[in-house]
């Protein structure tokens, strides 16, 4: 325990992460209050959880089409200066959203909520890989792997907060004060941003642009990709819990909006907790990721079976915990391993995954709710996510015979 505590305290010493971690924070802070408030609107305008899949997959599909560009960016450009631009241009558009809401109270149109959700989705597809390998430019070398673990960590703390915010707000039926946070923090957020200085971790532009083409890189390094696919099966219906929790608040736990931001908060508390644990873990590896994710896919069932409000607080602070556990782990895999010459398009791709899988699985599993309920949509995921966890843990078992074979050769 000594020594896991001396890993965490030895990257939150340095105040240059503190900079980039206080950023990440607010910006988890708001996108959460943000997100709550938007997906609970579109639930209560729409009465379908269709629809709430499709505001996350519009708002994932745009890093989708965007990545390219995101990723060359990154790797480009100074991304401190790009982050602080995303950052400032999410607190303008989060802003102006705020003052509609509050002008149109209760007949705010849903064609408002998705004209917002399509801007901040340009705006969040190239925001996403430059937060993930700015990580490289904030601490020395040897410091990435605890770094982007503790990266998923702040962002949970952040979570945490904001989900208390958007409980507070919409149970005052005060949606419009989520957008203002979101403005506000994003705003303080960039100003952060600006005071990091680059380290000695930061390579060269003339390195980044001779690092090749990323999908060949992809095809040969096993390392990168299968924590990826993980992720993408991870993502896809079993972290898309978004469409899952209104359905979940409102049809097994006969609540409103108060109810469904409390479960919210509870996943977020969970999730930091969680993912503070795996910062401080020596766990590594694509085994560790799969048997993590099989863990996650098992925590699907016991949700499916929540009637009551204290069970389902209960449940879900545990899905919250390995959810987030699994986020910290992947992205400090990743990040880790990636070819720094090629971490923005790495990271480019990993967001892609991300999001993308947030897109294709958001409108599906609202689909599934719609027609079978929430009940045995959570145990298709369920069985989808562990089938998913197996592979991943017999592609582990086979790159790890394969590696005596490498080295004789």
């Amino acid at each position: 325990m000594r020594l896991a505590l001396g890993r965490l305290t030895g990257t939150l010493s340095n105040p240059n992460f503190r900079r980039y971690a206080g950023a990440q924070f607010l910006h988890g802070a708001g996108m959460w209050a943000h997100h709550l408030a938007e997906v609970w609107l579109v639930y209560e305008i729409t009465g379908s959880a269709f629809w709430v899949g499709l505001t996350v997959a519009v708002r994932s599909g745009l890093a989708v089409v965007l990545s390219p560009l995101a990723g060359t960016l990154a790797d480009r450009r100074d991304r401190r200066t790009l982050l602080a631009s995303t950052q400032g241009s999410k607190a303008v558009v989060a802003g102006v959203l705020a003052v509609l809401a509050l002008a149109m109270g209760e007949d705010l149109r849903l064609e408002v909520l998705f004209g917002a959700v399509t801007v901040l989705g340009v705006i969040g597809a190239i925001d996403t890989p430059l937060r993930r390998a700015f990580v490289r430019d904030v601490v020395i070398a040897g410091g990435v792997d605890r770094a982007a673990r503790l990266h998923t960590s702040v962002m949970s703390v952040g979570r945490f907060l904001g989900s208390g915010a958007a409980w507070l707000f919409l149970s005052l039926s005060l949606s419009w004060a989520c957008f203002a946070v979101n403005g506000a923090l994003s705003l303080v957020a960039a100003m952060l941003v600006l005071r990091v200085v680059p380290t000695t971790a930061t390579t060269s532009a003339e390195a980044r642009a001779a690092g090749g083409r990323v999908l060949d890189y992809l095809m040969r390094t096993p390392a990168v990709t299968i924590p990826m696919a993980l992720l993408c099966s991870f993502t896809l219906f079993g972290w898309n819990l978004a469409v899952l929790l209104p359905v979940v608040a409102d049809k097994q736990v006969a609540g409103g909006a108060g109810t469904f931001a409390v479960l919210a908060q509870v996943m977020a508390v969970g999730s930091l907790i969680g993912s503070v644990m795996m910062a401080a873990s020596r766990l590594e590896g694509v085994r560790s990721l799969a048997v993590l994710l099989a863990v996650f896919s098992a925590t699907m069932v016991p949700l499916a079976a929540v009637n009551h409000l204290l069970a389902g607080i209960a449940v879900i602070f545990v899905v919250g915990a390995f959810g987030g556990g699994y986020l910290s782990l992947s992205n400090g895999s990743v990040q880790t391993t990636a070819d720094p010459r090629l971490q923005g398009r790495v990271s480019a791709v990993y967001g892609v995954v991300f999001v993308g899988a947030r897109a294709v699985g958001g409108p599906i599993l609202g689909w599934m709710v719609d027609a079978f309920g929430s009940r045995t949509a959570l145990v298709a995921v369920a069985i989808f996510t562990a089938a998913c966890a197996g592979l991943g843990l017999l592609a582990a078992t086979r790159r790890r015979a394969s590696e005596p074979t490498r080295k004789q050769a």
